[in-house]
């Protein structure tokens, strides 16, 4: 399906280029406001390791994006070829199942029904937040009823985490412990500097409604170091584990919209 996707996509950017032998050329709108938009992100690369520590990321590898004018994407055009882009988007899940469970029956799977287990604190609301902000500089093409643009965009990408402490006593047992799991602050966790090169062309639905798909190639390294701590509050002894997320991410993102012209 993505690959169908994506050569619909491209076959339509080539259409779209083929035709601007034909037609005059056509540059008149300075500002181009987002009016609606959604789309996909697919990975190439992915950051989560299928393990416990996953749990403190508010991230999914696969995720829907969407764009409305309260989180706009705005263009302006300086030139009749040149202009500057600025692009918000904000990420949704792709069965994203609720973290509070999700931690729960992991340390369940882990410690067996020896203990009973109070989540003390952690994310309830389950759903992940993350976003992405860019500044491009667009290349026009533009014909009376079809446009391509060209972008080359700089920004950054934001992974919010959060941490989970579950608190285990033993049946039978007086023996208390701590179940501790949360992102490193010595490490630079959060927000990534991303690179995207990316195209968008459409049709000219009106002289100011356009209808628009858009291809970005996304890249940023992430810096994120998780650590798990069980703790025995009798003892104060430990066991520590760290969980490394130093990878180099690369999405591609394929959506479609529709963009006010003025």
């Amino acid at each position: 399906m993505k690959n169908k996707l994506f050569l619909i996509l491209f076959l339509f950017g080539l259409f779209v280029c083929s035709t601007y032998a034909q037609e005059p050329l056509a540059y008149k709108s300075k500002w181009q406001l987002g009016l609606f938009s959604v789309g996909a992100n697919m990975p190439i690369t992915k950051l989560l390791q299928n393990t416990e520590a996953d749990y403190i990321l508010k991230y999914k590898d696969h995720s829907y994006y969407v764009q409305v004018p309260m989180v706009p994407s705005i263009s302006y055009f300086f030139h009749k070829h040149w202009g500057i882009n600025f692009n918000y988007r904000f990420g949704f899940p792709i069965n994203f199942r609720n973290r509070t469970d999700d931690f729960i029956a992991s340390v369940r799977s882990r410690h067996g029904s020896n203990y009973y287990i109070n989540l003390e604190s952690g994310d309830k609301g389950g759903i992940p937040d993350f976003g992405q902000v860019y500044v491009g500089v667009i290349y026009r093409f533009e014909t009376d009823k079809f446009y391509v643009y060209p972008t080359f965009s700089i920004g950054m990408t934001s992974i919010n985490t959060f941490h989970w402490q579950a608190h285990l006593k033993e049946k039978n047992s007086n023996n208390e412990y701590r179940h501790f799991l949360s992102a490193n602050k010595g490490s630079s966790w959060g927000r990534f500097p991303t690179f995207a090169p990316s195209a968008s062309f459409g049709y000219k639905l009106s002289k100011h409604i356009f209808l628009n798909a858009d291809i970005m190639l996304s890249h940023f390294k992430t810096n994120i170091v998780s650590k798990k701590e069980f703790i025995n509050l009798y003892t104060n002894e430990s066991i520590v584990e760290y969980f490394d997320y130093k990878k180099d991410i690369f999405t591609l993102s394929l959506g479609v919209g529709l963009i006010f012209a003025f």
